[in-house]
Parts: C-alpha cells; structure tokens; sequence
C-alpha cells in the first residue's frame, strides 16, 4: 500500500533545494518526510508490504518503487537514508576495526550471503553501531541519491537519548517500537549503557519485555521514567498495561501537522517521530 499521508500547502516542488529528505527503508517498505529549513514537516509517505514476486526480489521491488517516486526523484538540500533493521551489535571505539566488526556481529546474528557489514561512529557513547544491510543497496543509493547520509534507525535514537540529562540514580528506559521488534536503550553515566533489541509477537510480549528490562536491571518502576515512541499511543492496549505498573511514562508524538487523514490512527504517525527528528540528530 502506497499511501501520501499529507503535504503542506506551503510545500514548493521547484524550490525542494531548500528542504531536508529523510528516509527510512527496510524490505517491508519504505517512508518518507520531508522538512523546510525551520524543521516544519511539509510531506509525509508511506510505502508498506511490498510483495515479492518470483521474478523479482523484494531489493528489487523496492528499488523500483524508489525509483518511480515523483517526490525521490527531487533535488534537496540533505538527505538522510535509516536502514530498519533488529540486527546490529555496538562495539566500543578502542577495540573497533573492520575485522571485529565483521566477527562481533556474525556472534550476535547471521550475516546472509546477500548482506554486507555497515557501521556508524556515536561519539556520544565512545562506540561504533555495526548493522548489516542487503549488499545491492549502497550502490544504488550512492546512484539514485548522491552524498545521501546512511544510518540503522539506532544510531538517531542512541544519539537523542544521550543528549538528554542522565539520572544516575533512577536511570530512565528508552523505547523505540517497530512492527514486530522494539529498541531499549539505558544510558549510564559511567558509560555502562545497556541497549538491546527485542522481537515481539504481540503487544503482551511487548509488556512483559519492557517489564523484564526493569526486573533485570534492578530499576523501580515508580522513579524510572519510560520513554515510548514509534508504533505506539494512548489507546494501546501495551501502553494501557504499562501505566498498571509503571508511574512515569512520557509518550513521543509526531508534532501537530496538518491536514492529517482522519483515517490513521496516532499510532502510525508516532511511528514517524524519529524519521521527522533525523535531522535533530546530526
């Protein structure tokens, strides 16, 4: 389903040298925002459950849905590129070179045949995030976006979580939710940060994860603040079971942009935060 979920009446198609494109992939689908200079969101897309066929790939299918996009095929100012993908592993920067990376990672996960091995330095944390990706797509992104920044959906919200004040004492979770998987992230002062990711059947395994992680790190659940964002909002029954246990719960939204289609739900536009937040990060 291809889905233009909004433009902003201000938006100028002859003048996109001017704004900012993010965006985020994965072989499900794509999206995409496009921000002006002020970080107003002008444009927002969705691409999502591209159906491989026997002829083609779903690398392929994508790459050809990228191509055949009006609004990819502009000129801007920057553009950012977020890989979605539960596999990646962190390495500290005094050990990192490009054989641990290779090995580190094949410990933690599989490298298939057709995936090659990326990375991105966080300065913030003294470490490198190491994800793999399908080895058909650098090229082509080097091709259809020249000088495009790319990154694993962690890198931003590893970044962003660092960048806010760490309370040594009643460390706050951060929770990034995907589809089917979500990020955790617990930053420490003394560099001791746990961060994971967790794939999850339904919204009960998404409860019972968030709470283990409290369990396991020895965190109260009345002072430890849990931050959501992502495919998440109010109405959620995941969300609605954390507030039974948990006493601080502050939920990223998407900021107000209008003309919003009465028809999604909060919980698919949360899911763009961090997309429309790239930026922010950088």
């Amino acid at each position: 389903m291809d889905e233009l979920l909004f433009v902003d009446s201000t938006f100028e198609k002859d003048n996109t040298s001017r704004y900012i494109l993010s965006i985020q992939l994965s072989l499900d689908g794509f999206s995409f925002s496009i921000l002006n200079l002020e970080n107003k969101c002008l444009a927002l897309f969705q691409s999502k459950k591209l159906v491989s066929q026997p002829e083609n790939s779903s690398i392929d299918i994508l790459k050809e849905k990228i191509r055949n996009c009006e609004y990819l095929n502009l000129s801007y100012k920057t553009i950012s590129v977020i890989w979605l993908s539960k596999k990646s592993c962190l390495i500290p920067s005094s050990l990192f070179s490009e054989t641990i990376a290779v090995d580190s990672f094949q410990l933690c996960q599989p490298l298939l045949k057709d995936e090659i091995i990326r990375w991105n330095e966080v300065k913030e944390m003294n470490a490198y995030l190491v994800y793999a990706l399908p080895s058909a797509l650098p090229e082509f992104l080097n091709s259809q976006f020249s000088e495009a920044k790319i990154s694993h959906q962690s890198f931003g919200f590893y970044r962003q979580a660092l960048n806010q004040t760490i309370d040594s004492k009643h460390p706050k979770i951060y929770i990034q939710v995907f589809e089917h998987f979500f990020d955790a992230f617990i930053p420490d002062v003394e560099q001791k940060h746990f961060a994971n990711s967790f794939a999850f059947k339904d919204e009960v395994d998404m409860v019972y994860f968030i709470l283990n992680i409290y369990k396991q790190q020895k965190l109260n659940t009345e002072y430890s603040q849990l931050h959501l964002s992502g495919k998440i909002d109010e109405t959620s029954k995941a969300y609605e079971t954390l507030q039974r246990y948990i006493k601080f719960i502050k939920l990223e939204t998407i900021e107000n942009i209008s003309p919003l289609k009465n028809d999604v739900s909060n919980s698919e536009y949360n899911q763009f935060t961090k997309l429309i937040n790239t930026s922010l990060c950088e």
